[in-house]
């Protein structure tokens, strides 16, 4: 739990940090998308100015701190009391910004801290997190279990778009995916690969399966061990639609995890499957929203 909020502090620390040096902004000819859906183009014009075909007026974001808060406009037209929000397409900046933090607070942050953690109470590598055996038939256990994990984690994902939709919600795009599908620069994208296949397998393995999991069926809870540590995992990702496939990757995960021994191999796992995903986003775009 001290684990977590720490975490959850670093986290806070990256947003705020981020939110105060560098502010939402924005300059130019825009497309936006208005309340109900209809895309429009508006000039932004310096001194928190605006004008479109419809109108003219003031803008301000609604935040500057979470990302769906930087990039949610107030426009508020000269001619009319009433104002309306307008979602803008995420700006490079902003993107790189988002990705740094995240490398930096969210995953980097992770696995410090649980070198401190180690280190505090004076636990080797291995003996928290299993010695590697077997290296070549568990690498490509590994990498074999990650792609084709693939067909079952999509199909899952369009079940949970149908109930989601038959309950009366809204299917939503996550984030991350976004993200990706938006980056444009060599430097993002390098960036975005570096977060999304390198950091994220290391920093999730070695706080869900290696702490979270580990510590509950320590504790004496195998099944609660299984089942939190999945949903949990499963949750953090921020799209209903994301929970079936997710939480069956995470008990994937463990299965493995606890196959080899080594915290290595579900690494590896989560790895493939993201740089997968993460290929499939640049090239079927269309496919992924």
């Amino acid at each position: 739990m001290q684990l977590l909020f720490v975490w959850i502090a670093a986290l806070f620390i990256g947003q705020t940090t981020y939110g105060i040096f560098a502010p939402p902004k924005v300059e130019g000819l825009h497309p936006v998308r208005h309340e109900d859906n209809q895309t429009l183009s508006v000039e932004f014009l310096p001194n928190n100015k605006y004008k479109s075909t419809a109108e003219n007026g003031t803008f301000s974001f609604k935040g500057k701190f979470a990302p769906q808060d930087r990039n949610t406009i107030i426009l508020s037209p000269y001619k009319s009391d009433k104002t309306h929000n307008v979602i803008l397409k995420t700006t490079e900046r902003d993107r790189l910004g988002i990705i740094i933090i995240n490398i930096i607070f969210v995953q980097c942050s992770m696995v410090i801290l649980i070198g401190i953690l180690l280190f505090r109470y004076r636990i080797n590598w291995n003996s928290a997190f299993g010695k590697l055996k077997d290296g070549p038939w568990v690498i490509s256990l590994s990498c074999l279990i990650g792609l084709g994990f693939i067909i079952p984690a999509y199909g899952l994902n369009f079940i949970s778009q149908i109930i989601v939709t038959a309950l009366g919600g809204e299917v939503t795009t996550q984030e991350a995916v976004k993200m990706v599908s938006n980056s444009g620069s060599s430097t993002e994208l390098i960036l975005q690969a570096l977060s999304v296949v390198i950091l994220a397998p290391i920093a999730e393995e070695l706080f869900f399966r290696g702490v979270v999991y580990t510590a509950i069926k320590q504790a004496g809870y195998p099944g609660l061990a299984v089942g939190f540590s999945a949903i949990f995992f499963a949750s953090i990702h921020g799209s209903l639609t994301l929970i079936l496939p997710l939480t069956l990757l995470a008990i994937v995960l463990i299965w493995i995890y606890e196959k080899t021994g080594s915290i290595f191999a579900p690494i590896l796992v989560h790895a493939t499957f993201n740089a997968v995903n993460f290929t499939m986003i640049k090239l079927l775009p269309e496919m992924m929203n």
